[in-house]
């Protein structure tokens, strides 16, 4: 990977990952998209940041569950809802309870079945619940760093994983091919660093639930279908930031029961 790869890189990831709008002029190539992984979860701090924004202006309502509600609907309105679609199509292809080839197949009909319906409802309830769940000192840095730590799952999938559909070509296909240990390390430090500073010492435990956790995703992937595809990767995304939110709010309570600040020096 040169530095232009990664240059070029941050707009095509930008473009692919959010709906915001990128005024450069930059055609697709997979060496650079996958350079661009690597800043995945500086973007997801971009997400974030927007979270906190809506949180922000629907306080001034006095209302908190609306505004953890309109904080989800920011989230989901800058990225354009893309990894709750790859969660849907996970989970419509790997609870039909099929064969590796009509799993796969399953995943790429564009239709809506009922373990995709199911999957997105209960995912969107319990983020909902745990984020209303969190205390009021602690929610605005889950806000921040829950899609930050979740993006970092992307380079740690591509990278470990190969592609479960081979010889079909697309962006995540491309972004396995050129993901490796490099990759991660640059990915998993820079989401890192921002989750100590907005939860310091905190940021560590979590950090690492969410890297086990995409572990175990990958290993199920790869026992189901084979390995992964983007769809998985999504859902690996949302799925990630359950277990982040849940391990925040385990931690925040044990920590008060043991008299220790959950995010103290």
């Amino acid at each position: 990977m040169t530095l232009k790869d990664y240059l070029r890189g941050i707009v095509l990831q930008i473009r692919f990952l959010t709906r915001l709008p990128v005024p450069a002029d930059v055609r697709y190539d997979e060496r650079a998209f996958a350079a661009g992984a690597v800043f995945s979860p500086v973007i997801g701090l971009l997400v974030g940041l927007f979270m906190i924004g809506a949180y922000l202006l629907f306080t001034l309502l006095d209302a908190r569950p609306l505004a953890v509600l309109a904080a989800m609907v920011s989230g989901i309105a800058v990225t354009g809802g893309l990894h709750l679609d790859g969660l849907a199509d996970t989970f419509d292809g790997f609870f039909s309870y099929r064969e590796k080839e009509r799993v796969l197949a399953i995943m790429k009909d564009p239709r809506l079945g009922t373990g995709g319906a199911i999957g997105l409802v209960l995912v969107l309830i319990l983020k909902y619940a745990l984020l209303l769940s969190l205390d009021e000192a602690i929610l605005l840095p889950c806000l921040a760093v829950m899609p930050v730590l979740s993006r970092m799952t992307i380079p740690w999938s591509a990278g470990l994983s190969k592609y479960a559909r081979p010889g079909e070509k697309g962006p995540a296909a491309g972004l396995m091919a050129h993901t490796g240990a490099l990759e991660i390390g640059i990915a998993t430090m820079l989401a890192f660093l921002i989750a100590l500073l907005f939860m310091r010492l905190a940021a560590v435990p979590l950090t690492l639930f969410v890297i086990a956790f995409a572990l175990v995703m990958n290993l199920y992937a790869r026992r189901r279908i084979g390995g992964i595809t983007g769809d998985v990767i999504g859902a690996i995304i949302e799925l990630s930031e359950l277990v982040f939110l849940l391990s925040a709010l385990v931690l925040d309570r044990v920590y008060a029961w043991q008299q220790i600040p959950f995010m103290g020096n």
